[in-house]
């Protein structure tokens, strides 16, 4: 006897929650790995080593069935769009502003998700859900005034903001871009296309760096935390997104999203012993209520 729909959805929350976790530490094992190794080698690594899980994940637990031309080529579009466009774009707006203001913009992420499902995919979005997904975000708004990161209205950061916005957008846009795909194809094969087109995108930005790199003059600890990033925050990490679009939905898979600063609060407190204020404490408690809410 097969689990019941409400039990399938539980249970793809529940993977949903994991890969959250997963992301939120990675913000600090991401941030040790490119404190001594070229971001672009860094990043690399990871997707060359995401590829080789979701090779393994294919041949493990399913096999590979042949997937249309059309949905191939949607399938590298997003992966263009998600992997590559959006990591470049994420790098080059963090650089350009700061971390508090990228922090906020990219917690957008999660709204633009559901807008783009109510017009990509003619889905209707109750109005509690907008509402949860407003307070999530002003709690994330609350978190990032508590920290030392700051926020910068207006000045040199603008264009930094507005090239987050513009992968906030993308990563949004590529996720409503997966539910037609998954509803042909598995999220396993979904996910290694994608991650396939990245790892060679991002493979070839990276080649000029790569040569000029000491690759002997790099601890072995730096490598550890890309090979650890690579597999755990891109390989399953896009692989449970992918079921979590096809079970729940782009909508209610975005607005995940948004646990993952709260949960980096504590993983930033346990693993680089960072200090936590009141406010930021408050921002997480509001960012929770905000995504019980939309999720009700």
């Amino acid at each position: 006897m097969s689990p019941s729909p409400d039990v399938r959805d539980r249970r793809a929350e529940g993977l949903l929650l994991f890969v959250v976790a997963i992301w939120a530490a990675n913000y600090p094992l991401a941030k040790y790995g490119i404190s001594g190794m070229n971001i672009l080698v860094f990043n690399g690594i990871r997707y060359v080593i995401a590829g080789l899980i979701l090779v393994s994940a294919i041949f493990v637990q399913s096999r590979w069935v042949p997937i249309q031309r059309a949905d191939l080529l949607s399938m590298m579009q997003a992966g263009v769009i998600a992997n590559v466009i959006y990591q470049v774009a994420f790098i080059i707006g963090l650089s350009m502003t700061t971390a508090g203001n990228s922090a906020i913009v990219l917690a957008t992420s999660p709204l633009w998700t559901l807008y783009l499902s109510s017009r990509m995919h003619h889905e209707r979005v109750h109005r509690e859900v907008w509402l949860g997904m407003v307070i999530s975000l002003a709690g994330i708004v609350l978190i990032t005034l508590g920290s030392e990161k700051g926020v910068e209205v207006g000045g040199a950061t603008i264009l930094g903001d507005l090239i987050c916005l513009g992968a906030a957008f993308l990563w949004a846009f590529s996720t409503n871009l997966q539910k037609p795909l998954l509803v042909r194809n598995s999220p396993q094969q979904v996910s290694l296309v994608m991650v396939g087109v990245g790892s060679l995108g991002l493979t070839l930005i990276a080649v000029p760096d790569a040569i000029a790199m000491s690759w002997g003059s790099v601890p072995w600890t730096y490598y550890a935390a890309a090979v650890l990033s690579g597999a755990a925050s891109i390989g399953i990490g896009n692989l449970i997104w992918s079921y979590g679009v096809q079970r729940l939905g782009p909508g209610r898979t975005g607005a995940f999203g948004n646990f993952t600063p709260a949960l980096a609060l504590g993983f930033s407190y346990v693993m680089l012993h960072e200090e936590l204020s009141s406010v930021q404490l408050l921002g997480a408690a509001v960012t929770l209520v905000g995504i019980w809410y939309a999720r009700r």
